[in-house]
């Protein structure tokens, strides 16, 4: 029965994986057709907006954070330590891999986001190395190429204990995401207007990026956990957290922050998929991308490198298409090597460490105890 019950809850809980697939096959998209020539400026817009999926892991990932830190808030071994320990082992070890590969395979010379720095420094691997690199315009994104995420999901991870004792409810929630809301478009604003660097447009690149302007979507992430979690669902939405909401999305309209709308829209999706499940979305096919899609989000750009060099003689929509099943196929195929022998050992070392922590602590309350 336990067993059962455990299966029926993971079955729940499949839409989480679909929609990291989802994500990872939306950046996937947008970075095909970036080397695609000749698409019609309507499609190119539109396939733009697979760029957002990074909203969807983000949306994922307070989602799954509040529910893992519910999980185990009985359990009194579960310490700061514990916390920071699963999370650093969950992204750690791939992603310092990975910066290895890209600094041998592209050097460390100039790029779009160094500026007019001559190339990536000492400082600015130690940087990335401590998930330090999105407090600089500069090194944001300057050695992968999409590692500004990871950097701006670290900086939540640390966040997430002190807001996991704060927002306990729908309406804390709600309340959280007005707040931060504001504050994003409030601070985004005053630094467009006084740039601390001089490349401008590089500037325009790190506001859209940096961690203020993404943190609306962690709230509705968290919203989307506290809506899941009431057995009444939408109905626990109650008046002044609907009103809330709807004032979000009017200032964000009114405030042109397309990117926000577009979160509460994944939002709907999200719980849409939740609560319909259909199996053509929820299946092993997608979960086995959700779970490769940390991996395939490290490695895609490797393998768009070496993809890109194959010249086809198509119509633009067709190479767009046989590119993107190219990437996808050979970013998956590398991915679940990855997967299999660099992320999931990371992960179990990371709870071997964790629970020798437990163990020591337990030790020592048995001596206390019998002490006294």
């Amino acid at each position: 029965m336990p067993e059962d019950k455990g299966k029926m809850e993971q079955d729940k809980l499949q839409f989480v994986d679909t929609l990291r697939a989802l994500a990872i096959m939306g950046v996937l998209l947008v970075h095909v057709s970036q080397h695609v020539d000749g698409l019609n400026g309507w499609l190119q817009k539109g396939l733009s907006i697979g760029a957002k999926g990074v909203a969807l892991f983000y949306m994922a990932s307070a989602f799954t954070l509040f529910l893992s830190l519910s999980r185990r808030s009985s359990d009194k071994g579960e310490g700061m330590a514990a916390y920071l320990l699963r999370r650093f082992f969950r992204i750690a070890p791939l992603y310092y891999v990975m910066l290895g590969i890209y600094l041998a395979v592209d050097g460390t010379g100039p790029r779009f986001w160094l500026g007019d720095q001559e190339g990536v420094t000492a400082t600015n691997i130690a940087a990335h190395v401590l998930f330090l690199n999105g407090l600089n315009p500069y090194w944001i994104n300057s050695i992968i190429g999409v590692e500004w995420s990871i950097a701006v999901e670290c900086m939540f991870y640390l966040l997430i204990p002190l807001l996991f004792k704060l927002i306990r409810s729908v309406r804390h929630a709600t309340w959280f995401v007005m707040m931060v809301l504001v504050a994003s478009f409030g601070l985004n604003t005053v630094f467009a207007q006084y740039p601390l660097i001089s490349d401008h447009s590089l500037w325009g690149h790190y506001l859209y990026l940096w961690f203020p302007n993404q943190l609306p979507v962690f709230g509705l992430g968290i919203l989307l956990f506290f809506i899941w979690k009431d057995e009444r669902h939408w109905k626990s939405v109650d008046a002044l957290s609907g009103g809330l909401l709807l004032g979000t999305v009017l200032f964000a309209f009114f405030g042109g922050m397309a990117d926000y709308l577009l979160g509460v829209g994944l939002l709907l999706g999200a719980y849409a998929l939740y609560h319909w499940q259909p199996m053509w979305l929820l299946n092993q096919v997608w979960s086995w991308i959700g779970r490769l899609s940390y991996s395939m989000y490290l490695t895609h750009m490797l393998v768009l490198g070496l993809i890109i060099q194959i010249k086809l003689p198509f119509a633009p929509l067709v190479s767009l298409t046989l590119m993107f099943i190219m990437t996808l196929l050979c970013t998956a195929g590398l991915s679940w090597f990855t997967y299999i022998w660099i992320e999931q050992p990371g992960i179990r070392l990371g709870k071997k460490l964790i629970s020798r922590i437990k163990s020591v602590r337990k030790q020592e309350d048995s001596v206390k105890e019998s002490v006294a």
